[in-house]
C-alpha cells in the first residue's frame, strides 16, 4: 500500500504540471490576439513589436552570456543562423502578424493565425519529399476552405480586409518555414542565448525600421493608454519570455501533439473573449467557416507524425 501510494504520488504532480503547462499555452495563446489589438489600435504596429522583442532581449541576455561564459561558447556560424532565424520568426512570423491585425478584429484575425501546421506540411512535402498522408492532405484542404470560408462570411458584413488576411496568413508561412528550417540548421546549444540573439536581432531590425518610417517620431508616450502599456507588458512578460519557456518544455519532455494543440484550441478562446471584450460581433456563419477550418488544423496536430515547431 505505501509503495502503491508513493508511485501515485510521483506520477500525480508530473500530471497535473503538464495539464497546468497545457492549459496555459492555450490560454496565453488565445489572449495573444487580443494583445495584439489592443496594443495595435493605441501603437504603431513595429514599433510595437520592436519594444516587445527589444525588452525581452535585454532582459534575457544577461542570463544567456553568464551561461554561455560558463559553457561552451557559440561560434560565428551558428550565431549569424540564429539571427536569421530571428528575422524570420519574429519579423516575418510575428511582427507581420501585429500588423495584420490592424486591419482585422482579433477573432478573425486569430483563426488565420491558426495555419502554422497547414504550411508545416507542405513545405516538408514540398521542400524534404516527406508525403502528405490521407490524414494531413485532407487537414490541408480543410483547413484551407475554412479560412476562405471565414474571409467570405466576414467580408459579406463588412469586416474583412485581404490586405489584413494575407499579411497573417504570410506571416503563417514564415513562422513554419523558421520551424521548419530550426530543425536542420547549426544554432547555439544553449537554448537561451539562441532565444536571446533571436530577440536582439528582431528587436534592433524593427527598431531601425520604426525610425526609418517615421512610426517611432509619432509615437507620444504620454498619451498612450494604459491598457496598451499592459497589452505590452503581457506580450513582453507572459506570451515571449514564459511562453517560449512553457512551450518549449511540453514540446521537448511530453508531446509535439499536446503542445501543438493551442493552434485550434487559442482560436476558440479568442473569439469568445474578442466577443465579450472588444465588442467583435460572431455570427453563426463566422463560427462556422471557423470550426472548419481549426478542424483542418486539428486534422494536422493530431496523430503520431505531428509536426515539432519551436515558437518563442
Amino acid at each position: 500500500m505505501t509503495a502503491g501510494a508513493s508511485a501515485a504520488e510521483r506520477v500525480r504532480p508530473g500530471t497535473r504540471w503538464v495539464l497546468l503547462a497545457v492549459g496555459f499555452l492555450w490560454v496565453y495563446n488565445g489572449v495573444n490576439f487580443l494583445a495584439f489589438k489592443v496594443g495595435v489600435d493605441a501603437l504603431p504596429a513595429a514599433f510595437l513589436a520592436a519594444t516587445r522583442f527589444t525588452v525581452a532581449g535585454i532582459v534575457l541576455l544577461p542570463l544567456a552570456v553568464w551561461r554561455v561564459l560558463a559553457d561552451e561558447r557559440p561560434d560565428a556560424p551558428s550565431l549569424l543562423t540564429a539571427a536569421l532565424l530571428g528575422i524570420v520568426m519574429l519579423v516575418g512570423g510575428q511582427a507581420l502578424v501585429i500588423w495584420g491585425v490592424s486591419y482585422l478584429p482579433a477573432g478573425e484575425a486569430s483563426v488565420f493565425g491558426s495555419t502554422p501546421p497547414l504550411y508545416l506540411a507542405l513545405f516538408a512535402w514540398f521542400v524534404f519529399r516527406q508525403p502528405l498522408d490521407r490524414r494531413k492532405l485532407l487537414g490541408v484542404c480543410v483547413g484551407f476552405l475554412g479560412t476562405a470560408l471565414l474571409g467570405w462570411s466576414s467580408a459579406s458584413g463588412g469586416s474583412f480586409s485581404p490586405k489584413g488576411a494575407a499579411a497573417i496568413l504570410s506571416a503563417t508561412a514564415c513562422w513554419a518555414a523558421g520551424s521548419l528550417a530550426a530543425t536542420r540548421v547549426t544554432l547555439p546549444r544553449d537554448p537561451v542565448f539562441n532565444l536571446a540573439v533571436q530577440l536582439v536581432t528582431a528587436g534592433l531590425l524593427l527598431t531601425t525600421l520604426s525610425w526609418l518610417t517615421g512610426e517611432a517620431a509619432s509615437v507620444r508616450l504620454a498619451d498612450v493608454p494604459a491598457r496598451a502599456w499592459a497589452a505590452l507588458a503581457f506580450l513582453t512578460i507572459v506570451s515571449t519570455l514564459l511562453g517560449y519557456g512553457v512551450f518549449s518544455w511540453v514540446n521537448q519532455t511530453v508531446s509535439p501533439t499536446l503542445a501543438n494543440s493551442y493552434n485550434y484550441v487559442a482560436p476558440v478562446i479568442t473569439l469568445v473573449l474578442a466577443s465579450l471584450f472588444l465588442g467583435e460581433r460572431l455570427n453563426w456563419s463566422k463560427a462556422a467557416a471557423a470550426a472548419v477550418a481549426l478542424g483542418g488544423v486539428a486534422l494536422m496536430v493530431s496523430g503520431k507524425a505531428s509536426s515539432r515547431p519551436e515558437a518563442p
